[in-house]
């Protein structure tokens, strides 16, 4: 068992939710923050539109969750006017989300600290815009992704360790694992980590719509009988994190530690290499729960990945079953849910949205409902678990546990065990 490592700053950009506050009184209040089609001056497609599904070049839904314009100030991030015409709006939100985070940290000053930064981000639509037009200043504003995560050691002067991940919708939970690795090698004393993602283009969903994976209804009804696919969003979240000591010491508001955690790609245990398997999130349960010295049974909420793919939601719910609904007490199921029927799925970032929500469940010790679930699925017999379609207090006594969990189409599971100081 590794010493926890607590959450002490939080931001964070979503439909709806210009904060972590702003968050959960969504949450809250059960609002849903997807909008029928994307705001003007992003792109047009309502040309696009065919409600037929599975038509190549075509989108059977408009829908998605958007975020609003935002005043910038290059000026105070170390971006130069040049760099700023051409920076991808990925780069902007994390660095304003960044921002954010540091300050509910109460970190200034922090100046050649040995600080490491850990970003994921998967999509680079706002390049795919700009080239024929490219030069170096294009490429390091948009082209590497590399630089999601160097911008913001440059914009701070942050002199630890410091890299951009991608493994699909996996990104964000990847990141924060190894900043919580480099956290306990002891490679650094701070870390901030996050992930992004903005749907710029149409590309994309373009893809998704043809596979059938998009959402004809424009809504993620995650473990739902009448679920249908998912929902493209914006958004970005970041976390700063400490070794709880550490925290206790500089005498930290913790929002919440993160217990235990792992990542894992399923190799070839599913039909198809984007498709998860039941054997790739048992193994990444089975570890993070070991790793934070905790029975599965013991957990009492899991935020899903549950995008409302249905093959997926229906794959996720099994593991769950196997690995967290056996063995428990009777009359005390672990309730399950997803940010992502509040926001629609916001990719590389889903895991952040789905982290700082938990983070807030066992601080607040209350689990917002998930939307759009009036009938759980019957291709899962649920044993130990219940979907949480209406909010609820803490299920259960004693300590507040949680599992976030989370699977990239490259094939990598990431879980999260998070807990209450």
């Amino acid at each position: 068992m590794n010493e926890p490592i607590a959450i002490v700053g939080m931001g964070c950009r979503f439909p709806g939710a210009a904060g972590p506050d702003a968050l959960w009184e969504l949450l809250d209040t059960r609002v849903d923050a997807v909008a029928g089609a994307a705001p003007g001056g992003r792109f047009d497609a309502a040309e696009l539109y065919d409600p037929v599904p599975r038509r190549r070049g075509r989108l059977v839904s408009l829908a998605g969750g958007f975020l609003g314009s935002e005043e910038f100030d290059p000026g105070f991030f170390g971006v130069s006017e040049r760099e700023a015409a051409v920076l991808d709006p990925q780069h902007r939100v994390l660095l304003t989300t960044t921002r954010d985070a540091l300050a509910d940290a109460g970190l200034d000053g922090v100046e050649g600290r040995e600080i490491g930064v850990f970003m994921g981000q998967s999509t680079g639509e706002h390049w795919d815009g700009l080239q024929g037009t490219a030069d170096m200043y294009a490429i390091a504003g948009a082209a590497a992704r590399s630089m999601a995560s160097g911008r913001i050691s440059y914009a701070w002067d942050l002199r630890g360790p410091c890299a951009t991940v991608d493994a699909a919708c996996s990104s964000g939970t990847l990141a924060v694992h190894l900043a919580c690795q480099s956290l306990r090698t002891g490679e650094c004393d701070t870390a901030v980590a996050g992930g992004v993602s903005l749907v710029l283009g149409t590309d994309h969903t373009l893809g998704y719509s043809a596979a059938g994976m998009l959402s004809p209804t424009g809504r993620c009804r995650f473990g739902d009988e009448d679920a249908d696919g998912f929902v493209r969003s914006d958004g970005a979240g970041v976390v700063v994190l400490k070794r709880l000591g550490q925290a206790l010491t500089d005498g930290d508001r913790v929002h919440a530690l993160i217990l235990g955690s792992a990542q894992a790609s399923k190799g070839r245990t599913a039909k198809a290499i984007i498709a998860p398997s039941v054997e790739g999130y048992l193994q990444v349960i089975t570890r993070a729960c070991a790793q934070a010295g905790v029975a599965p049974a013991e957990i009492g909420y899991v935020e899903a990945h549950g995008n409302a793919a249905p093959a997926g939601d229906v794959i996720e719910l099994r593991a769950l079953s196997e690995a967290i609904g056996a063995g428990r007490p009777p009359g005390q199921p672990c309730l399950v849910g997803s940010v992502k029927s509040n926001i629609g799925h916001p990719e590389a970032a889903g895991g952040l949205a789905g982290l700082i929500k938990t983070a807030m469940v066992v601080r607040e010790r209350r689990i917002p409902a998930t939307l759009h679930c009036p009938r759980p699925t019957s291709a899962v017999d649920w044993a130990g678990l219940e979907l949480a379609s209406s909010p609820a207090e803490w299920p259960h006594p004693g300590r507040a546990l949680a599992g976030v969990s989370t699977y990239g189409l490259s094939g990598t599971f990431v879980h999260l065990v998070v807990g209450g100081l």
